[in-house]
């Protein structure tokens, strides 16, 4: 008898708000830095759970005319955030990771081109996890850079023992956990999936640009039950800004 799937499960968390100073910076590619936070506003039971490879909060850059981190009111108007997945945290250092892809055409991208210690971020969150199983027979994980962080916590999280194939859009080659195709782009990408061989305990994942993400979901879905497909878009070419996580598009 086939075993009950239970699918993605979801926890309510109470956000909270801090503001965070830069402890270390680490390099991870031309393309990727992983910064570390840390400072009295950080809580030592910083929600951080197995398979919650997704979880995320927002970040609150610098005022540019101020210099200053000024957190919003609750209720009140929201400045430029961006959403940043959880890389790790570190109970121990009371630290917490997040990787980013340096760019010039986002306020958290361009603060982390020059982030060193001391300079400080505003952290909102987290308002919730998603705890993704980790007992299916198999993942395929699909991820660009913006998606590379989450796509890292489910290699190292999952058990050693399960088969996990990793498909990495673009940005430069680094070390994984597990052996990964890196591809230039997502011209490929549906192709390359279609090849790959699925079957009725699967688990497939993805994070990247909606509209790439929408196509690979659109042949998953063929291929899988809903519920073993969770494809989302991270962001949306042309727009500037985060697309919303907790959908599909």
């Amino acid at each position: 008898m086939a075993k009950l799937f239970q699918g993605i499960r979801r926890e309510p968390r109470t956000p909270r708000r801090r503001v965070l100073r830069v402890t270390r910076v680490e390099e991870l590619s031309p393309t990727m830095r992983r910064i570390w936070l840390g400072g009295d506003d950080l809580e030592a039971d910083f929600p951080f759970g197995e398979l919650g490879a997704t979880d995320h909060v927002k970040l609150v850059p610098p005022d540019p005319a101020t210099g200053r981190v000024e957190l919003p009111p609750p209720g009140g108007p929201r400045p430029d955030m961006r959403d940043y997945t959880i890389r790790r945290f570190d109970a121990a250092t009371k630290e917490l990771a997040l990787d980013f892809v340096l760019h010039e055409h986002g306020p958290a991208g361009r603060w982390a081109i020059t982030a060193a210690p001391g300079a400080e971020i505003g952290v909102l969150g987290p308002r919730g996890s998603q705890i993704y199983p980790g007992d299916c027979s198999d993942y395929l994980l699909v991820a660009d850079e913006t998606g590379l962080p989450a796509l890292e916590r489910f290699v190292e999280e999952l058990p050693a023992t399960t088969p996990v194939r990793a498909i990495v859009l673009g940005g430069a080659e680094r070390p994984l956990h597990r052996e990964a195709t890196w591809l230039p782009d997502a011209s490929t990408l549906v192709a390359t999936v279609a090849g790959l061989p699925l079957g009725p305990e699967s688990f497939a994942w993805g994070a990247g640009e909606t509209g790439e993400m929408r196509e690979l979901r659109t042949h998953l879905r063929t291929r899988l039950p809903a519920e073993r497909v969770s494809v989302r878009g991270y962001w949306k070419q042309g727009h500037a800004g985060s697309a919303p996580r907790e959908e599909e598009d």
